[in-house]
């Protein structure tokens, strides 16, 4: 198989079908109902009266879940298709979002948090792989950007909405999700969204599309590459609150980061997607990965100080942006038409997985050395990810140079710097 990953020589200004504007709206909505994920630990402890043990093992129930889920729904979205996928995973967790405020037992709770963690995430495969289906290739780069920056815009107002609701009524939460997850669904279900299929290819079965998977080496370098980001990454939600906390900054403060993260991505995005759309992907990636990297560093030198929190915040969501702005073109790119489903899937697993260790990661850090090492480890996990893309980029040119002239392959060549 060859694989290239390099822009085209002109970023094309991107026009798309009416189709993708209506998924990248949909999606935002379903986004912006992501309320009750920061919001469960605390509806446990506090509406239902359980113990922080007990939180964390529901917590854990959910991580478990959301390490699943996107895989599963990758499956599906090459199985039965994207749009019955799309359907079928908003109805389901539309309906567990309706359930668990009534349940009351622990071991209730737990399964229900398996739930929401197996199925919150699960639109995601079907609907990135429908950008590949609706978007023409020259302008699938600019198209993915688009969709992160407008998911990010879901995530903001989903922050927003928690921050109102859950001191007077967090149970209503719940109802928020489910009514932004079903407006999605009804979108899909009226615009027939994912209805006909993205292509004649026939499907290829489940154990080929995972045997030629298991077999492409780029393809698995990338994703334990974005495993390692994302360890780094991820310490913005489980390293940084108790790193500000031992520093004696209000929790109101880590709430001021997390605007500063926000807005940064709201307003890096577009202003950098020119810029992007112009060089390699992977080179756009290892360049976020280590920018990442030196934001996560930038926290040591501001233990106390909510003014130097601020400053790395602004690095690291610069690092955010660069990767994720370009990282699903190189998984669309890696993927054969046939399995784009599968292959988004278990890329975007990752996420569960390191929500499962980047805990670990911290823990044991802070444990051994405190804040000091748990910072210099995330700046090391994102610089050995960056040394990785950069030598991934290498190998899949070595590929290219390796093999026959094939014109995707020299459409997508590297532009002059």
């Amino acid at each position: 198989m060859t694989h290239s990953t390099a822009p085209r020589h002109r970023p094309p200004s991107l026009q798309a079908p009416a189709a993708y504007w209506i998924l990248v709206a949909g999606f935002t909505i379903c986004r912006s109902g992501c309320v009750v994920v920061p919001f469960l630990s605390l509806y446990l402890v506090r509406q239902q009266h359980f113990s922080a043990a007990d939180a964390a093992q529901v917590s854990a129930a959910f991580g478990a879940g959301w390490t699943l889920g996107p895989a599963v729904a990758g499956w599906l979205t090459d199985r039965i298709g994207r749009g019955k996928t799309l359907l079928l995973a908003l109805s389901a967790v539309t309906a567990v979002y309706l359930t668990l405020p009534t349940l009351q037992t622990l071991a209730a709770l737990t399964i229900a948090a398996f739930a929401v963690g197996l199925l919150f995430d699960a639109p995601r495969p079907a609907v990135l792989a429908l950008v590949a289906d609706l978007v023409p290739e020259a302008a699938r780069g600019r198209a993915y950007g688009r969709l992160y920056w407008a998911s990010n815009i879901g995530t903001g107002i989903a922050g927003a909405i928690g921050t109102l609701l859950a001191d007077a009524n967090i149970t209503s939460l719940f109802y928020v999700a489910a009514l932004s997850n079903g407006a999605f669904a009804a979108t899909v279900l009226i615009c027939r969204i994912g209805a006909l299929p993205p292509s004649a290819t026939p499907p290829s079965s489940a154990a080929a599309g995972y045997r030629t998977m298991l077999r492409d080496g780029p393809f698995l370098a990338l994703t334990g590459l974005t495993l390692l980001y994302l360890c780094s990454y991820q310490q913005v939600l489980f390293g940084l609150p108790v790193a500000m906390d031992s520093d004696g900054l209000a929790p109101s403060n880590y709430g001021l980061i997390s605007l500063i993260n926000a807005i940064g991505v709201i307003a890096l995005q577009p202003i950098l997607q020119p810029w992007i759309d112009r060089h390699t992907p992977l080179v756009v990636c290892a360049l976020g990965a280590v920018t990442l990297g030196l934001g996560m560093g930038g926290n040591l030198g501001a233990q106390q100080s909510l003014l130097g929190y601020g400053f790395a915040a602004v690095a690291w969501t610069l690092g955010e942006v660069l990767f994720f702005s370009s990282v699903m073109t190189v998984v669309e790119r890696l993927a054969p038409a046939d399995a784009r489903g599968r292959y988004t899937g278990i890329w975007a697993s990752t996420m569960g997985v390191s929500a499962l260790l980047a805990p670990l990661i911290s823990s044991a850090a802070l444990h051994a050395g405190g804040p000091e090492l748990m910072w210099t480890m995330s700046l090391a996990l994102g610089v050995l990810a960056a040394v990785g893309l950069l030598a991934l980029k290498r190998h899949i040119g070595t590929i290219s140079k390796s093999t026959a002239p094939d014109p995707i392959a020299q459409d997508l060549a590297p532009t002059p710097m």
